[in-house]
């Protein structure tokens, strides 16, 4: 094929995706594929690189752009009212900018998509996706591509396509993190649940992910590698779901985290419910 006629191929691919917002089917609760994580290290407006196994528990919305896509910019406003009517409540907005072209273009030079982000007003997280690995990983194929993962960090909605603050599809995007929003997390759901109940001299943490905070500092945390910074809260017992059903027992799997260390190591506690 030559050049030209490469050319020309990519122009109409990109007026046939480009012409309307397209949706894939949605997937029913539970029925999902796992949203493959995060793996870029290079971010915009985050303290640090973003893992869906740290968002666990909220609503996240990843978009593939790029800065030079007018089909892209043009659809940041709706993105960026999402975030403001949607953080609070549990949504995090993450733009995974793609470059389109080779790095000669710009495109793949940090300060060009920082001005991006002023420009556009973008206050959410956006990753550097130089090497198109998220891109592949999601195995996008458009820009601006659109990906949903619930609270549980499956792959609800998926779409691609411009659209604009009150139209048809910024409605129909609205509604479906929405409806995300207000699910309960699943593992509340499965089987009888049961309580983490403390020891004389054990406190509680109830953050959105259950931890045990010993007197001595150590902090036992569940389902999770590695203890993170937020501060601590006491309260009631966390109510957390059975690791499995049928059973009046099981194998918990968490981590200990010791003050003063720099690693969490990983342990196994028998849990009766």
């Amino acid at each position: 094929m030559t050049r030209n006629a490469l050319l020309v191929g990519l122009v109409v691919a990109g007026l046939v995706a480009s012409s309307a917002a397209a949706i894939r089917p949605a997937v029913p609760r539970g029925g999902g594929p796992r949203a493959p994580e995060l793996t870029n290290t290079s971010w915009l407006n985050a303290d640090q690189p973003l893992r869906l196994a740290r968002l666990s528990g909220r609503v996240v919305l990843l978009n593939f752009w790029v800065f030079t896509c007018g089909n892209c910019t043009r659809t940041v406003p709706s993105l960026v009212a999402y975030d403001r009517l949607y953080r609070e409540r549990g949504l995090t907005i993450i733009g995974i900018h793609t470059p389109e072209f080779p790095p000669y273009a710009g495109e793949h030079d940090k300060g060009n998509l920082a001005r991006a982000l002023t420009r556009q007003g973008i206050a959410y997280p956006n990753a550097q996706d130089n090497d198109h690995r998220t891109w592949d990983a999601y195995d996008i194929h458009y820009w601006p591509s659109f990906v949903l993962i619930d609270k549980q960090g499956t792959i609800r909605y998926q779409g691609y396509g411009e659209f604009h603050q009150g139209d048809q599809e910024y409605r129909m995007w609205a509604n479906r993190i929405e409806q995300l929003l207000s699910e309960a997390p699943v593992a509340f759901e499965r089987g009888p649940p049961f309580r983490l109940v403390a020891a004389p001299g054990v406190r509680i943490n109830a953050r959105l992910k259950p931890a045990l905070e010993l007197d001595d500092g150590t902090v036992v945390r569940f389902d999770s590698p590695v203890l993170t910074p937020d501060s601590a809260y006491f309260a009631a017992v966390p109510t957390a779901a059975p690791p499995m059903t049928g059973s009046r027992q099981g194998t918990l799997r968490l981590s200990v985290c010791p003050p003063g260390e720099k690693i969490c190591r990983l342990v196994e506690m028998v849990v009766a419910w």
